[in-house]
């Protein structure tokens, strides 16, 4: 008999009811992949995974499949999973296409940006600071993400769901830059989010656009620098020249 394989530091995942199995271990595994618990190139056995986590396979293979999607996770063809590795040039590229697209929806806002979006944004980013200064990290990306839902409200669903799908894939790379400067990683996000909602109230689109696509590529440039000293950068500095300086 072949000795089971157990995945490190999982444990049962406590259920309100079975049918609400996808969400809590989607956000349980997720968070053990964001935090560092379940490390790049770890091999997640299925068998093992489900037994653990108190689930059946079925909605296991689901949940899979959702982290695939945010990169998460790699699926072979042989069915094998494993966390994905830390990859430089996805993260490039990545970046690269939120720039173009985060700032294209945000010039599409301008216009749109009415009082009560400006109220919301208002309160989202005062919510992010309180986060940020308590230490609350899921909190703050939880406003986070709204936030930048909220300085691009203008865009229709199909790009707000491409938006977030980008945005869910840049989240790994995000808690490295705060591992790495864990006392101020928020300060110069912090100014550059304030800078944005500037623009957007002003209604000044060309600086909006030209703001939202500094922050983005500041963020990528910085994890870039932290984790791949060696790698080029070429799509994000491509990307940020199309759409232009604030200056």
């Amino acid at each position: 008999m072949s000795r089971k394989v157990l995945v490190p530091h999982i444990t049962k995942v406590e259920l309100p009811e079975a049918r609400q199995a996808i969400p809590h271990v989607h956000a349980y595994l997720r968070e053990r992949i964001l935090d560092g618990t379940l490390r790049p190139g770890t091999k997640l056995s299925q068998v093992s995974l489900a037994e653990q986590l108190g689930v059946s396979r079925t909605p296991l293979r689901e949940v899979l499949r959702m982290l695939q999607e945010e990169g998460l996770v790699q699926i072979e063809p042989n069915q094998r999973t494993r966390v994905s590795v830390l990859d430089p040039r996805e993260l490039d590229e990545i970046y690269a296409s939120r720039v173009v697209l985060e700032s294209l929806a945000v010039g599409m806002t301008v216009g749109n940006f009415d009082a009560d979006a400006r109220q919301q944004a208002a309160e989202q980013l005062a919510a992010m600071r309180a986060a940020a200064e308590a230490g609350e990290t899921e909190r703050w990306f939880v406003l986070h993400s709204a936030f930048h839902r909220t300085l691009t409200c203008g865009a229709g669903d199909t790009m707000q769901k491409q938006l977030r799908q980008l945005a869910d894939r840049c989240v790994r790379y995000i808690r490295i830059y705060q591992g790495g400067e864990p006392n101020s990683w928020h300060k110069a996000g912090d100014r550059e989010h304030a800078q944005i909602l500037s623009a957007l109230e002003e209604g000044n689109k060309a600086v909006a656009q030209a703001r939202m696509a500094s922050h983005l590529a500041h963020t990528a440039l910085k994890v870039l620098s932290d984790t791949s000293p060696d790698y080029q950068p070429t799509a994000v500095p491509l990307a940020t020249a199309m759409v232009g300086s604030a200056d």
